[in-house]
């Protein structure tokens, strides 16, 4: 596969490129000259590992099997729970190594043995929407999401790789209606989406990100332009027509410290669910979402972190001991 930048329509680099570096010489980030279009009717037949190693092969050359995929991952790395409110959470961490981000380097390890792990921006939203694709694949074997009834998508918004991956995702085919980011901070993410501009300067981790979406979007000319001005650390506005045309389909919530260890109480005291921070993040922004919009679509939480990780914050916030919440994530 040959990729472009958000620096230039015309200028092609090889997969390899990809993985050698974050931006491109022409200073750009790569996208694929052409995204692959799937086929849901055939991703019902396929494994999760199938999936995977097939479009990292289509995204990087290589020559990756479902067994490859599975002797690094484990043959059932996600587990999928049902929630109230027609809200599904999609265990990511349910892996050999219980994360979802030492799952991720054991692929870029496949993918460029020689990286030894370390990931480029490029390859971890190509890892992302593999997984993303094997996800799916389950959900639509198991009648849990519908070809004809796309499913919203809550993230938290981070450095913005995951909510872009998403992006990807659902122009390759994915049934994904809208991409629902929470952050716990004012950020660019919040500034661009809901009021049309942002400021560039300081350190916000999404800025780098956002000029993938805002070539998607709007094209390379106007990445280009959005780079030029983060650079100058200046204010980067956007026209009524081109700000609408940016935000379709995608959401921001700001949520609280405290209102996120409130989502963890309160959804374990009412489904007898254990949320990590980042997935509470999700959950609070999607809890604005409906109410600001009134939608109640099926929609899905990714949840990339064992509760484990945080268990002195998660049990104070559920009020149990460390080893009670062990206990109930290892029966669950």
């Amino acid at each position: 596969m040959l990729y472009l930048t958000t620096a230039d329509p015309f200028d092609a680099y090889t997969a390899h490129r990809t993985l050698t570096g974050d931006r491109a010489p022409n200073g750009g980030l790569y996208f694929p000259f052409k995204m692959p279009k799937l086929l849901l009717s055939e991703l019902r037949e396929k494994s999760f590992g199938q999936c995977v190693a097939e479009l990292l092969n289509t995204f990087f050359s290589t020559r990756l099997t479902g067994w490859d995929v599975e002797f690094c991952v484990g043959r059932y790395p996600v587990k999928i729970a049902g929630m109230s409110h027609r809200i599904l959470a999609a265990e990511l961490w349910r892996n050999l190594d219980g994360s979802y981000a030492r799952m991720e380097r054991r692929l870029a390890e496949k993918i460029c043995p020689e990286t030894e792990g370390s990931l480029t921006s490029w390859m971890r939203i190509a890892i992302r929407i593999a997984v993303l694709t094997g996800l799916f694949a389950e959900l639509l074997r198991t009648d849990a999401v519908e070809e004809s009834r796309p499913l919203d998508a809550a993230v938290p918004a981070g450095d913005f790789s995951l909510p872009m991956a998403v992006w990807y995702a659902r122009e390759m085919g994915l049934p994904i209606a809208n991409i629902v980011c929470g952050t716990d901070v004012s950020s660019g993410v919040w500034d661009l989406l809901h009021l049309g501009e942002m400021r560039t300067g300081g350190s916000d981790p999404a800025a780098s990100e956002l000029e993938r979406l805002v070539c998607g979007a709007l094209g390379v000319g106007e990445a280009m332009r959005y780079r030029r001005i983060r650079d100058a650390g200046s204010v980067y506005s956007l026209l009524p027509v081109d700000a609408e045309k940016l935000r379709r389909g995608m959401f921001a919530a700001v949520v609280s410290k405290d209102r996120l260890e409130k989502g963890i109480s309160s959804v374990y005291r009412t489904n007898s669910y254990i949320l990590d921070p980042e997935t509470s993040l999700s959950y609070g922004a999607l809890m604005d979402y409906r109410a600001k919009t009134g939608e109640n679509r099926t929609a899905l939480l990714l949840a990339d972190v064992s509760p484990l990780e945080d268990a002195r914050r998660i049990s104070a916030a559920m009020n149990l001991s460390e080893e009670e919440l062990r206990r109930i994530l290892e029966n669950g």
